[in-house]
């Protein structure tokens, strides 16, 4: 008798062999987010360490920025939202603020000033808050400091042009300046994808493996019956079926129980094997779906008649959980008799 072919792809999945295969793996997905999140989290770790280059200072001012406004006037009003919005991180650095500071600072380059300089405007226009980081705690200072007294004369030289005068309100000294530590987003972002991966390994998984837990898993492949089932633990259940149909079997041939690995091993004697026709015994669980198909071919090509197999083996919850327990619904089916 020829072999199916074999395309596995169009098997599709039993949705309850799935779950009842993966329940005692999810573990596995678990073990994989939770190794996801500690190497992203060590990892990130590692290489803020080794870019975080020269430690930082930054000094902070604030500004009070006084405009020359009237209640209605409101083309002025929106010039002064556009101007702190896009223009004073440019103005600072502007020959009209940054030739100041330069003054007070003889020895230290227009490059470094400007490089240290960053801004916010909050929500009131009126005020801007202005930033200077470097690599030395004094420098830093110097450069506010230097803005401070900038800042004022450029405010004086815009009186009349929309501002009556700008001044610092608050002065914070240099402090060290302490990198946002995101190693808890990364360990979740590695858990993530560490959840993903497990996902889709155990999914891999499950379709590579090609395992005979159940009858269908061999039928659907191969052209022979499955006799039934030989469970770990007795159950008349499996027992009762098994013996039927081998019982029924004995009455038209004689045949005999084989080992599968007494067939696919070097000492297979199929001169022994062709004088009865056999039932191979298949170990419940073994990853063995393809190399059945290597043993029929075998046993076709040495003339050896096949008429099936027996899973042996076989776990007594997972053919319970699979085909339902008949001993509970034949309870069931009473007490509702009984009310």
């Amino acid at each position: 008798m020829p072999v199916k072919e074999q395309q596995f792809w169009k098997e599709g999945i039993d949705e309850k062999r799935f779950a009842l295969c993966i329940k005692n793996k999810i573990w596995m997905i678990l073990a994989a987010a939770l190794a996801g999140a500690l190497f992203s989290g060590a990892l990130y770790l590692i290489v803020r360490q080794a870019t975080k280059g020269e430690p930082q200072y930054r000094a902070e001012v604030l500004f009070f920025i006084g405009y020359d406004i009237q209640e209605e006037d409101e083309t002025l009003k929106e010039f002064i939202n556009e101007y702190n919005a896009y223009t004073w991180g440019d103005m600072m650095k502007s020959d009209k603020v940054i030739l100041h500071v330069m003054e007070a600072l003889p020895d230290v380059e227009r490059s470094v000033i400007e490089a240290s300089v960053s801004t916010d405007i909050a929500s009131d226009p009126e005020f801007l808050s202005a930033a200077f980081t470097t690599d030395s705690e004094e420098l830093s200072n110097r450069i506010g400091a230097a803005y401070v007294t900038a800042m004022a004369a450029f405010g004086e030289t815009m009186r009349g042009r929309g501002l009556t005068g700008i001044e610092a309100w608050k002065t914070t000294p240099a402090a060290l300046v302490r990198p946002e530590n995101r190693a808890l987003y990364a360990a979740e972002l590695g858990a993530v994808l560490g959840l993903l991966a497990g996902i889709l390994g155990l999914l891999g998984y499950y379709v590579l493996d090609d395992s005979i837990l159940l009858a269908d898993d061999f039928e659907k492949r191969y052209p022979y019956p499955v006799f039934g089932y030989r469970t770990v633990r007795a159950e008349r259940r499996w027992e009762a079926s098994l013996s039927a149909n081998l019982t029924y079997r004995a009455k038209t041939e004689a045949f005999r129980e084989v080992e599968l690995s007494d067939v696919c091993g070097e000492n297979a004697d199929f001169d022994a094997l062709r004088e009865t026709p056999v039932v191979l015994l298949v170990e419940w669980g073994t990853p063995c779906g393809r190399l059945l198909g290597h043993v029929i071919e075998t046993l076709a090509l040495q003339d050896v008649k096949l008429l099936g197999i027996i899973i042996t083996g076989a776990d007594n919850r997972f053919l319970r959980f699979y085909y339902g327990d008949l001993r509970s619904r034949r309870q069931d089916l009473q007490n509702g008799e009984k009310s």
